[in-house]
């Protein structure tokens, strides 16, 4: 992000999207977290724990492979349903 542009994050402002289009947003994004893991964190610290070049970096990788379990699950989650509530905004405002 350069200096002059501002977060897109305000907790201020509630979405107007329908709740089907919010889950397609968060599973849209998720998918984009899972596959920078897969792509750029995983072999990078794999290659790290082969060669030993980092001492955290068996730590690391063992981070970035249950990131990867827990996006997994939450995908799922999404996809069969069982999150539809936290989109509902009568359902989701007694969290």
């Amino acid at each position: 992000m350069s200096k002059n542009d501002s977060p897109l994050y305000d907790p201020s402002t509630e979405s107007s999207e329908a709740p089907e289009q919010q889950v397609l947003t968060v599973h849209r994004f998720l998918m984009r977290c899972r596959a920078w893991a897969e792509e750029h964190e995983l072999p990078k610290y794999d290659l790290a724990v082969r060669e030993a070049t980092r001492p955290d970096a068996s730590e690391k990788l063992k981070a970035w492979r249950t990131y990867v379990r827990f996006l997994d699950h939450t995908l799922e989650e999404l996809e069969d349903g069982t999150l539809d509530h936290w989109f509902r905004r009568d359902e989701a405002d007694g969290m």
